[in-house]
């Protein structure tokens, strides 16, 4: 499954502004197809401000504080989670995403465990040392030998409930698919999802699925998908909306 939001957007970073005395954090982002500036607010996201190809930051700043009746009126109540949209070497005591969960790195620097990354109690000791493989290749081979367990568990769970069966699940780390279905029965689904809310994992699951009943993306597959996912628009706007921090954020510094 390839997410294509309309027109390519850009994020540029993330941002604090004051209105009316309330500290306001936003995402900016820049898109080639608009001429002036747009707000969106999102209940998972919080406020997004695409700006065209050209623009100044006063700009901004002017018609944030223009609009911050409207915004603050329209911003969801609890704070909007927020994925790290640039990413450095994970250091001991960050916290990185698990699903619903933030989970502590715990580094370990003598290297004399017998696994090179584990969990416990949400905190994920990883061990480093002479000889050991560097922080981040032990970061992404323990997403991905947690992906391989979970998202089989899912999948057989799923598969059951809405009467299909797969082959196999092959897990990989694709720039561009989120998760793919074959004819042979196969899936392929993108280890940088367990970074995404847990109901978007099974969405997407349950997405590539449902192609065993319907091999496209016809109104009879969208149907059938809604019987089992009838959130399925949100989860797949979760994922429109966050694909570049969500990419950005599962790219360890090597």
């Amino acid at each position: 499954m390839k997410i294509k939001p309309p027109g390519r957007l850009a994020i540029i970073g993330q941002h604090e502004i004051t209105l009316q005395g309330r500290k306001v954090d936003y995402v900016l982002k820049q898109s080639p197809r608009i001429r002036g500036i747009r707000l969106e607010i999102h209940n998972d996201s919080g406020l997004i401000v695409i700006v065209p190809k050209r623009y100044k930051s006063e700009q901004i700043n002017d018609i944030l504080a223009k609009k911050s009746g409207w915004i603050l009126r329209h911003l969801p109540g609890r704070r909007p989670m927020q994925i790290p949209l640039f990413r450095k070497e994970v250091d001991h005591g960050e916290k990185i995403r698990y699903m619903d969960k933030m989970i502590e790195v715990v580094v370990i620097k003598d290297g004399q465990q017998s696994r090179p990354a584990y969990l416990k109690d949400n905190r994920l000791f990883i061990s480093c040392g002479p000889g050991t493989r560097g922080r981040a290749k032990i970061l992404e081979d323990w997403y991905r030998s947690q992906a391989a367990f979970v998202f089989k568990e899912k999948a057989d769970r799923f598969q059951t409930e809405m009467g299909l069966r797969y082959n196999k699940i092959v897990i990989r780390g694709q720039r561009k698919r989120w998760a793919s279905a074959s004819p042979m029965g196969n899936l392929s689904i993108n280890w940088k999802l367990l970074m995404a809310p847990e109901a978007v994992v099974d969405y997407v699951i349950m997405h590539e699925l449902a192609h065993f009943k319907h091999m496209d993306h016809s109104k009879k597959f969208w149907d059938f998908l809604a019987r089992f996912c009838p959130e399925w628009r949100k989860y797949r706007k979760w994922l429109v909306i966050h694909e570049d921090e969500l990419k950005t954020a599962a790219t360890f510094a090597r």
